[in-house]
């Protein structure tokens, strides 16, 4: 059987990291790598024996391929989507997909035009607790969700892109995202919510304009609540992703997607079980990915799940510009 033949663009960081790890799927391999720095491109093309392209629409025509990685930060999304859907080829996309919900919107139309496959790099999803969790509630183990507690947290200034909100969107939007959708693949997708942001610390450094504090709530039709924070002004060199959540018949406190404490609530008092299985989120997200294209199987987190997470940090935004202003969460 051929292997899958992969496109990669964007040779940044993200770029490195797929590719290293879909060099170690042996049905797959990628075949080309585009990056506006030709230089970039070459040295990551060098690296996995693929052809180098600094122009996207000359890769598109000269190479056949199936899959393509765009790993590009949210700015510089453009209609390549769009074109690579065009001609069939099935698509991962890093999130968040774009720096605006209409820009989604028209990858989700083209995703399901064409009828391809698509995966959105949320990788918490392939935490083995969040997996534990998320099967107990499927079999309704749970209980009816309550209430979701979640916050990012870090302290850096990134790459410089990162810091321009018209470029970035945000922490909202860059980074916060991950725990605003693991909030939705658990508790399902919010009917409104109301946030307040700020810069606090980064006042007096030139071209910041990404709040560094951000606090929302959110309400679900089932009644269950969320609230969901960040900050660039905690501990440097980490970032934490953290959540509790709370269920009627379990609490489960995460230290990682892969660690927490089941809390169940029972007939005789509480039982508590620790679960700690350690899983390299990336390299599973991208085995699963090449998985479900060569096997033809539904999509696990598709390019709609990564509008629906846009809109929810998008919502948030509006509603801290409109100084908490309530605002109904879209869903597309």
């Amino acid at each position: 059987m051929d292997k899958v033949r992969i496109g990669i663009l964007g040779a940044g960081s993200m770029g490195s990291v797929h590719a290293d790890h879909l060099s170690k799927i042996e049905d797959c391999r990628i075949t080309a790598v585009c990056d506006l720095s030709m230089d970039r491109a070459k040295q990551l093309a060098d690296k996995v024996s693929a052809h180098a392209y600094a122009d996207f629409d000359e890769m598109l025509e000269k190479e056949t391929l199936e899959v393509l990685y765009i790993l590009l930060p949210p700015f510089a999304q453009s209609g390549q989507f769009e074109k690579a859907a065009e001609k069939g080829i099935h698509i991962f996309i890093e999130k968040p997909i774009a720096i605006t919900s209409e820009r989604g919107k028209s990858m989700v139309d083209a995703a399901r035009k064409a009828n391809i496959k698509t995966q959105v790099g949320f990788h918490m999803r392939y935490g083995s607790a969040i997996q534990k969790l998320k099967k107990m509630q499927e079999e309704g183990l749970a209980g009816r969700p309550v209430l979701f507690n979640g916050r990012y947290q870090c302290n850096s200034l990134h790459v410089p892109w990162w810091k321009d909100v018209n470029l970035c969107g945000g922490q909202i939007f860059e980074q916060a995202i991950h725990v605003y959708d693991i909030c939705r693949y658990i508790y399902g997708h919010p009917k409104a919510v109301a946030s307040f942001m700020g810069n606090v610390c980064h006042g007096e450094i030139p071209g910041y304009t990404v709040e560094d504090v951000s606090a929302s709530v959110s309400t679900f039709t089932t009644g269950a609540q969320a609230s969901i924070t960040a900050n660039n002004c905690s501990v440097p060199n980490r970032w934490d992703a953290l959540f509790d959540m709370t269920f009627q018949k379990v609490s489960v406190f995460f230290k990682s997607p892969d660690e927490a404490e089941f809390h169940f609530i029972e007939k005789d008092g509480e039982r508590i079980e620790y679960f700690n299985e350690p899983v390299d989120h990336k390299f599973a997200e991208d085995q699963d990915f090449i998985r479900r294209v060569r096997n033809n199987l539904p999509d696990f987190c598709p390019v709609e799940e990564g509008l629906r997470s846009l809109l929810f940090v998008e919502a948030s935004l509006f509603s801290a510009k409109m100084d908490g202003q309530k605002m109904r969460v879209e869903i597309y």
